[in-house]
């Protein structure tokens, strides 16, 4: 399905999902699926470019982030939150990637309990050059907006994203 398709499925199913729910507010249901439509989207973009390397958009993002860390690298609890995915995914993505070559998995220094990731010279090489295949088709993505709304957005969902912690804290409570 294109990322159109989804969207006018979400638009076609609101009707229908207010009449269901009605005492659920439409803006927050409305946001919650367009934000997932567009999730849905930069993966419908990037995981075929990333194919032909078997990586994944998850995987490729690991590595960006692993790479983002420097000379110390991160942990994978680190990399679990930073790429939102669980320990046993991110287990299989690690797992991946060092098969690859792509990041190092060796014991923290400080503490032999814990692994450190650090991201290879050939990861870095191989992210600086989907960098700039994906350069022209994210600046397409983005293309409808301008420079001041991509801002405005940017600062938007960074509220969002900080009003999130108090909803894990309330369904933790209610779980």
């Amino acid at each position: 399905m294109k990322t159109k398709d989804r969207l006018h499925a979400v638009d076609a199913s609101a009707k229908r999902w207010l009449e269901g729910v009605p005492e659920f507010p439409a803006e927050d249901v409305m946001l919650m699926r367009l934000i997932r439509v567009a999730s849905l989207g930069i993966t419908a973009f990037t995981d075929p470019a990333l194919r032909p390397t078997g990586l994944t958009e998850s995987s490729f993002h690991t590595l960006v982030v692993a790479m983002a860390s420097g000379d110390d690298g991160t942990t994978p609890s680190a990399l679990c939150e930073q790429v939102g995915q669980n320990h046993a995914n991110m287990t299989r993505i690690l797992s991946v990637l060092a098969k690859e070559a792509l990041v190092q998995i060796s014991p923290d220094p400080r503490d032999a309990r814990r692994r450190r990731i650090v991201a290879t010279a050939a990861g870095h090489a191989l992210v600086r050059h989907y960098a700039g295949r994906f350069q022209p088709i994210v600046h397409t993505a983005f293309g409808s907006l301008s420079t001041a709304e991509k801002r405005a957005l940017q600062s938007m969902l960074r509220r969002l994203i900080g009003s999130m912690d108090t909803a894990e804290i309330m369904a933790a409570e209610d779980a």
